[in-house]
């Protein structure tokens, strides 16, 4: 009931950020495309950002992740013997579980990106393919950067919470793990922007297809690295029957 109750505190927050007229910059955004640049613009490289912004940021991206974190609590409190015994090893259990979570991390921005669209046209916003506020940025890499990378961002965060969650075995550390996402997520930490945490804002956007490919292979390698520690993690258990 308590988990329940927080995803739908966490919805409600993500509803009132997108609705806000605050969030939504009416004496900017033309289109539907200019809110969804400006609500996620997050940080940029030359270490600028929205506090707002990046308030908001965090709520939709790292809230995703805080919620996985109480999800697999449950596991971790006494059902990985049962799982172990249905699926005979841990491994074979986490392909189905990983391709779960993503699905729902996809389903979630997907609704997102709807909701903004639909929250933006009564406020006099268009749908025109065009990103006004920013003229070198075009919607296709607003929408790559939002949908791609930041499906890819969920993922890393969910990733790093498992190894941490099953290393420590405490919620607290836990949401050290998440406290840390938040704070490297911040340019001045992330110097290069090489560490797997808020690089799927929108201030990272440039008219240059390439630095969003950048962070894509950037995401995917900390990805394969992170999908390696558990695997490792998870052969190391041993279940006496």
């Amino acid at each position: 009931m308590k988990v329940a109750f927080q995803i739908v505190f966490y919805a409600l927050l993500c509803f009132l950020g997108i609705s806000s007229p605050i969030l939504n910059l009416l004496d900017k955004s033309v289109t539907v495309w200019d809110s969804l640049y400006l609500k996620f613009y997050g940080v940029a490289s030359d270490n600028t950002f929205s506090l707002l912004s990046y308030l908001f940021y965090i709520i939709v991206f790292m809230g995703y992740v805080y919620l996985f974190q109480l999800y697999i609590a449950n596991y971790f409190s006494g059902r990985l013997y049962y799982i172990a015994i249905r699926y005979q090893t841990l491994t074979r259990w986490f392909m189905p579980f990983g391709y779960r979570i993503g699905l729902g991390a996809v389903v979630w921005l997907i609704f997102i990106l709807f909701l903004t669209i639909v929250v933006g046209i009564p406020y006099g916003q268009t749908l025109e393919m065009k990103i006004t506020v920013q003229p070198n940025v075009s919607v296709y890499q607003v929408l790559y950067q939002f949908v791609v990378n930041g499906w890819l961002q969920i993922m890393n965060g969910i990733l790093i919470t498992f190894i941490g969650a099953w290393l420590f075995k405490d919620g607290a550390f836990s949401l050290i793990t998440i406290g840390v996402l938040v704070l490297t997520a911040l340019p001045m930490l992330n110097v290069g922007g090489w560490l797997p945490s808020g690089l799927n804002s929108m201030g990272y956007i440039s008219s240059h297809w390439e630095e969003l490919f950048r962070i894509t292979k950037i995401y995917i390698v900390y990805l394969l690295i992170e999908t390696g520690v558990i695997i490792y993690l998870l052969k190391k258990v041993k279940f006496k029957n």
